[in-house]
């Protein structure tokens, strides 16, 4: 009776201290992506009552290996190209004088390493704000500081497991090295080198919790939140918004434990302000973006938790669907088994990905671990793992 007592003690005092589902910024790593101030959901019940910091790492292996995309605008040729399958289609382009074309040059190959530093600030009993800063880099992926991510151990799962030999071309371009260049139609190109680090951008987010007291009755919670972000790079000066909202369901189990379940969705509006010439990182001035999460929690004798997850996210695409229709494509597609084209194609379809997430939570930090699959196959990133800490300050 006393350990059922404590059990009943230490998950009163863990729902207080554990307010809602524990995550890390789960955002992929895609290499336009990091690029944007993109919005993460926020499956908290209530504000913090303490600044609290956290520290987060993440590491995703990007492949898409050289490739040309040519829109053509003649109106015959694009008339002629969406009756023919893409893969059929025959193109020669000249100079812009006689074929105007749009042209587009990608080849990202490399493990990309995003750093996110976030602090909770309250404002409010109901309400707190939420600063963070965001770098990244791009790095060979060699052992051991790559060793999920890297092209090696990918290429050892593909060979040993499923997926056959040099099953996207890796071996055939050469593992574990750095290739990240993009050109647009307007010749403005974004490029990152070994080791480069650059500063990506500094997020604000207000976050606010209405008591909705029929919900509450029912242990369902809500949240919505205003998200504004300032990019850096000097490949994208801009100021990016956004609006999202959130819901969480819980139930407690008998033995001590319980289950949450949130479901979210947000709309960001790219580039509302730009201050420079900007590379082109897709023409579809809004993203939308949804996740739903599954957690699992085993509150511990002293008190402590585990919990695990799974997170299901999927984002609109950065490219309009329309070009698909009239895209003429050019790479080295007969020395790769498959994806040679994933560089364009994947902008102009949604991404998908499913994510095992891990905390393990104490009276003051919280430690996380996860690790993500694009759902897709398309490399954009392929697998992805993260790390991060969370600490009242």
């Amino acid at each position: 009776m006393l350990c059922c007592i404590y059990r009943a003690q230490s998950q009163e005092n863990d729902t207080v201290r554990k307010s809602g589902i524990d995550k890390l910024n789960l955002l992929s790593t895609h290499p336009f992506g990091i690029y944007i101030s993109r919005i993460s959901q926020n499956f908290k019940k209530s504000a913090v009552g303490q600044i609290r910091m956290r520290l987060q790492q993440q590491s995703g292996n990007v492949f898409q290996p050289q490739l040309t995309a040519y829109l053509p605008e003649n109106p015959t040729v694009r008339e002629d190209f969406s009756n023919t399958t893409w893969f059929f289609r025959v193109f020669t382009y000249q100079d812009q004088e006689t074929t105007p074309t749009q042209i587009f040059e990608f080849e990202f190959d490399a493990v990309l390493k995003v750093y996110r530093v976030d602090l909770e600030i309250p404002v409010s009993d109901k309400s707190e704000l939420q600063i963070g800063v965001r770098s990244f880099t791009a790095v060979k992926g060699n052992y051991p500081f790559s060793y999920f991510s890297s092209d090696s151990s990918i290429e050892w799962f593909h060979s040993n497991v499923a997926g056959g030999e040099d099953a996207f071309g890796r071996r055939f371009y050469g593992l574990n090295q750095v290739n990240f260049e993009y050109t647009d139609a307007n010749d403005r190109q974004l490029s990152m080198d070994q080791g480069e680090l650059f500063l990506g951008g500094i997020e604000a987010s207000y976050h606010y919790y209405p008591e909705i007291e029929w919900l509450k009755n029912k242990n369902v919670f809500t949240n919505v939140s205003f998200h504004s972000g300032w990019n850096t790079t000097r490949f994208n000066r801009s100021i990016d918004i956004g609006f999202s909202a959130n819901l969480l369901k819980e139930w407690n189990v008998k033995n001590g434990d319980f289950w949450k379940l949130g479901l979210g969705g947000s709309v960001l509006r790219k580039n509302v302000l730009e201050f420079d010439q900007n590379v082109d990182l897709g023409n579809n001035d809004y993203l939308a973006s949804g996740e739903i999460m599954l957690e699992w929690t085993d509150i511990t004798n002293n008190g402590n938790y585990n919990s695990i997850g799974v997170n299901y996210q999927e984002q609109t695409r950065y490219r309009k669907k329309a070009e698909e229709d009239y895209v003429y494509l050019e790479g080295d597609w007969s020395s790769i088994n498959a994806g040679w084209h994933n560089a364009y194609t994947t902008l102009f379809e949604s991404l998908s990905s499913w994510t095992i997430h891990f905390t393990h939570g104490r009276q003051r930090i919280q430690y996380f671990v996860y690790v993500k699959e694009d759902l897709k196959v398309n490399n954009a990133p392929d697998l992805e793992s993260g790390i991060g800490v969370r600490f009242k300050l």
